[in-house]
């Protein structure tokens, strides 16, 4: 093999790639990436069994061919490169030249022979959407994923496809985050539902420009990725996910209207005196007015007043404030509504079309 091809272009695709290489690996193949030529274009390829990222870009090649390559020493010498064209160049013992300008590298690589690759899926269902949209709508769920990883389920965020709608959700028991929305690019296939595991979710925050046309591929045992000259493929969490609309309350007594960024700043400030004994927030609830006050005895105390727009009777509910701020984060609405029944039942937050949040009160 031998090319030579942009370093910006290299980086960049790197970048893609290494994530999803892993540093604790019992077969060394995993250690690296994949290089192979189809026509004028270099595809790398990185994998750790569960999520692989292809990505190709456009390459002068002067001889095709395939290797393999310590996917981090690469990474390293090629950012370290200046600027320029960068020759890549492969001998018959495996060893790989990299060049540019009066740079020059000779490592060793492996023969590809052994390196996994993804079979094309077949027999599943699909749907295209924008790379922005579902980055957003992954957002504003996946923060309420269950963090205990001996809850595999609960680890991963749902992707449910029905009658053309695409629903997302996550929740680890005391809170549920949901986005519902139709789908505008439409879709093949079966319908169902799939759990996709934290990595695949985390490498799929980074995939494609906002605007990007996002193909999404799905069986029950895997799901693929496409957007541009990317694919990230990825196994699938097994099990079934829990009832979660039986969490939602039917009905609601009372309202508040708040504006979303001014709560964000109020519930940031009070919370600085939380402690890990004293881990939660109260917001009392009076007629055109909310009051977040924290207390706790290592910090001592804080309280600030919020203008709301609420009629209901007065009222006092205490959140754990981390859950509380966190969809805040990543809604785009200027107000949000708080539904809610008393001071011990599931409190909604919605703003965001097609969002919705259910946070359990803490007894204090």
């Amino acid at each position: 093999m031998k090319l030579t091809v942009s370093k910006e272009l290299l980086v960049a695709s790197l970048r893609r790639v290494l994530n999803v290489v892993s540093a604790r690996t019992t077969l060394p193949i995993l250690n690296n990436i994949l290089l192979e030529t189809a026509g004028d274009k270099l595809i790398l390829t990185g994998t750790d069994l569960e999520v692989s990222i292809r990505t190709e870009i456009p390459v002068t090649v002067v001889e095709p061919g395939t290797i393999t390559i310590l996917a981090k020493k690469f990474g390293q010498i090629v950012s370290a490169l200046p600027d320029g064209e960068v020759t890549l160049e492969t001998d018959k013992d495996n060893r790989v030249r990299i060049s540019c300008k009066k740079s020059n590298f000779n490592i060793v690589g492996m023969d590809s022979v052994e390196f996994p690759r993804e079979n094309p899926i077949e027999n599943g269902w699909s749907f295209t959407t924008t790379c922005g949209d579902f980055r957003k709508n992954l957002a504003k769920v996946s923060y309420a994923a269950s963090p205990d990883e001996s809850r595999r389920v609960l680890n991963g965020i749902l992707l449910s496809l029905r009658q053309g709608m695409l629903t997302m959700a996550a929740t680890d028991g005391r809170r549920l985050a949901l986005v519902e929305k139709p789908l505008t690019g439409g879709s093949t296939g079966e319908e169902g539902d799939v759990i996709l595991p934290p990595k695949v979710v985390a490498e799929l925050q980074k995939l494609g420009e906002s605007s990007d046309e996002l193909v999404v591929q799905l069986t029950d045992r895997k799901a693929a990725f496409k957007a541009g000259g990317t694919v990230v493929t990825s196994k699938l969490v097994e099990g079934n996910y829990p009832n979660y609309r039986q969490v939602i309350p039917a009905k609601f007594t009372a309202s508040a209207i708040i504006p979303r960024e001014e709560f964000q700043t109020v519930l940031n400030r009070v919370s600085m005196v939380v402690s890990e004994t004293s881990s939660s927030i109260k917001m009392k609830l009076e007629k055109a007015l909310v009051t977040v006050n924290a207390v706790s005895s290592e910090f001592g105390e804080s309280s600030e007043p919020l203008e709301v727009s609420y009629e209901g009777r007065e009222v006092q509910i205490a959140f754990n404030p981390v859950f509380l701020a966190d969809p805040l984060k990543h809604l785009e609405a200027d107000q949000i509504v708080l539904e809610f029944n008393d001071e011990y039942s599931p409190m909604k937050i919605s703003g965001d079309e097609g969002f919705l949040y259910i946070i359990m009160p803490m007894r204090v």
